[in-house]
């Protein structure tokens, strides 16, 4: 069920909705029931304590004006004039004090006839059952209108000694007051509940001579109890007496209960106690009932010595009958109204949920990559309106991103593969500038082994001049080894020529690889600025392509300057070298304008001697510029391998540019390649 709900934004929107109606419903019907019972319970309570008091004040009403109605009877002119008629009656002998009372002689006839159409007749106007007449002195029974086993019957000493009417009989004697006593079963009236009430009859002088007393009519107090107005079916109203038996009969009966139903209830035992209230309890048969309870107040009201309890009660199911019905159509209005907000949950779940499962299908297809997914915008304000907004501009920015990103990764791969065009052209170049730069070494230590050598014979030249200079000064002695020695000088002065001539050929070929080296250098500056303007174009991609970039043209520059001193340097040894050259041409003159005139070598010493003089300082001059030329060239082998160290170093560089370039064009690849992943 969980998973049910969960994995499915209606139903949880639907079932949350109808579940907070639900709640709702419920907290709202459970307030209404339980505050509608309270109310009904309330005036359920009110009303039974209404009719409670009601029936109370009929009964202690009824039985106040019985009492009222005997003792203005008992005052009577009648009740007199019919008394002494019993009274000569009685004490002419028709009365026993130890027995009954004599009613049957004609005397007593023709008495009772007199005075009965009286109370008969008082009798029937009010209701009574009976009416009686008894004789203070001995409790003769001497007048009944009922005319029952009780009439002359000695209630002092007979078996109606113990009856309720006895009881009134002996109380009144006593107490000398009306009195009322209470329900007890009476046999002359078939052992029925009977009530009696009695009062004093004084006579002329004052004295009590007779007791009147009143049998009332049980069904007129069943009449008062069992009014069901406002009761219901299962309500009534009921009189209780001291030992818990009835005083009333039941309404919900057809049998008699007065002096026969037992109810030893909460209600009785708390009315008894004075504690008149209202409660819910269980009735004497076991029912829950709602009922108002409390005492009679026979003893206050009537001077009674005994009290009932009256109760007035009604069947809880009867009395909450209403809120059972009313629980019955909350039930069903509930439901219609769950049923009613299961609709509009769904109305409510599918205006939301449908454009959210349409921003879901959107987002689907943006995220494989399908920016050609048509999002429409909408004029909804609430939260899903912003969304399907905000969708509508996140698709339409990030088409236009991807669409700059295509186009910008295409100029990207085609920068990339004119950078790597330029890199493989540039460390092609170096390589051969590498190569070349190893072979100018090598020819430039070729060119400084050869000055050693000229330099060595340059100083072997300078001794020989001196040596010459000496002979020539010796004269004519040393002429023919002068000859020999010119001889030798002019070999000397042709090897010296040819190695001048050899060394101003290296030295043009060394300016021409000096040449091709600065060409090289420009070249490679040119590239580098090339290369630097591309890396510039692609931004943060190409920043550590612009530091190779920078790099090769630190060692463009580099190279140039040390061509450039190359260069100087050549330009001195070629000054040299023509001056030697020169020097070379004018010894070898002079060796043959000395050969020529060694055969006049005596007559020409003087000027010999100073020819050897010159011969002597020119060569000097040569073993100076010699030895020049020997120090130009170790500074020339010095500076190629300046230039075949940074040579190296740019070969590293370009190396390394060649690696960052095939790295940002692999970066550039996979740029286009998540670029070709939309679809715009």
């Amino acid at each position: 069920m969980k998973r049910i709900i969960t994995v499915n934004l209606m139903r949880q929107m639907i079932f949350f909705y109808i579940t907070g109606a639900m709640f709702a419903i419920g907290v709202v019907s459970a307030t209404t029931f339980t505050y509608s019972k309270s109310c009904l319970q309330k005036n359920y309570f009110r009303q039974l304590a209404a009719v409670k008091e009601i029936k109370r004040k009929q009964v202690v009403d009824y039985l106040q004006d019985r009492s009222n109605d005997l003792n203005i009877l008992a005052q009577s002119v009648d009740i007199n004039n019919s008394f002494d008629k019993l009274k000569k009656y009685h004490d002419a002998g028709g009365g026993d004090p130890t027995g009954d009372y004599d009613i049957s002689t004609a005397q007593y006839k023709t008495i009772y006839t007199e005075i009965d159409p009286f109370f008969r007749k008082y009798l029937n106007a009010y209701g009574y059952s009976d009416m009686y007449f008894i004789c203070a002195a001995h409790g003769h029974v001497m007048y009944t209108v009922a005319r029952k086993g009780d009439l002359g019957t000695n209630l002092k000493v007979g078996t109606l000694h113990e009856t309720g009417l006895g009881l009134v009989w002996s109380r009144v004697i006593n107490e000398k007051k009306t009195v009322l006593v209470d329900f007890t079963r009476y046999n002359p009236a078939n052992n029925k509940p009977a009530i009696f009430i009695g009062t004093p009859v004084y006579n002329a002088v004052g004295e009590l001579s007779a007791v009147l007393a009143l049998q009332l009519n049980t069904d007129q107090l069943n009449q008062i109890m069992q009014e069901k107005t406002g009761m219901g079916g299962t309500g009534e109203t009921y009189l209780v007496g001291e030992d818990y038996l009835m005083r009333s009969d039941s309404r919900l009966t057809d049998t008699p209960t007065t002096l026969q139903q037992m109810v030893k209830s909460e209600a009785v035992n708390r009315g008894m106690q004075h504690d008149d209230k209202e409660d819910t309890i269980l009735n004497y048969h076991g029912q829950k009932v709602l009922s108002s309870f409390s005492h009679v107040g026979l003893n206050d009201d009537l001077g009674a010595d005994f009290d009932w309890v009256i109760i007035a009660e009604i069947t809880s199911d009867e009395a909450f009958a209403p809120i059972r019905s009313l629980a019955f159509k909350t039930a069903w209005l509930a439901l219609g109204l769950v049923a009613l907000s299961s609709l509009v949950g769904y109305s409510i779940a599918k205006t939301i949920v449908k454009p959210l499962a349409r921003m879901s299908e959107i987002f689907s297809r943006v995220s494989q990559g399908d920016l050609t997914v048509v999002v429409e915008q909408t004029k909804r304000q609430d939260e899903v309106g912003m969304l399907m907004n905000a969708s509508y501009h996140m698709v339409d920015t990030l088409r236009s991103q991807v669409e700059k990103i295509r186009e910008g990764t295409g100029r990207l791969a085609a920068a990339i593969s004119e950078i790597s065009s330029s890199v493989t052209q540039l460390a092609t170049s170096s390589t051969e500038i590498s190569t070349t730069i190893v072979e100018v070494g090598s020819t430039v230590e070729e060119v400084r082994h050869t000055v050693q050598i000229s330099d060595a014979k340059a100083k072997q030249v300078a001794e020989q001049a001196s040596q010459a200079n000496q002979i020539s000064m010796a004269g004519k002695r040393a002429s023919e080894e002068a000859v020999d020695g010119m001889k030798k000088i002019n070999e000397e002065m042709e090897y010296v020529a040819e190695s001048i001539i050899r060394v101003s050929e290296q030295t043009q070929n060394i300016g021409e690889i000096i040449g091709a080296v600065n060409d090289i250098t420009d070249q490679s500056n040119l590239l580098s600025v090339n290369a630097a303007i591309e890396a510039a174009k692609a931004g943060e991609y190409g920043k550590g392509f612009a530091v190779v970039a920078q790099e090769v043209k630190s060692l463009a520059e580099q190279s140039k300057e040390a061509t450039s001193q190359v260069r100087a340097i050549l330009n001195d040894i070629q000054k040299a070298t023509g001056a030697a050259v020169m020097a070379t041409d004018r010894g070898s003159k002079a060796v043959k304008s000395g050969m020529d005139l060694t055969a006049e070598a005596g007559e020409t010493i003087a000027t010999l001697q100073t020819t050897m003089a010159e011969s002597s300082h020119m060569v000097s001059q040569i073993n100076a510029s010699s030895h020049q030329q020997l120090v130009g060239m170790d500074q020339l082998v010095l500076a190629m391998e300046n230039i075949k160290d940074a040579t190296a170093q740019n070969v590293d560089s370009t190396k390394q540019l060649e690696n960052a370039t095939n790295d940002l064009d692999e970066l550039g690849r996979s740029l286009k390649m998540i670029a070709e992943r939309f679809t715009v």
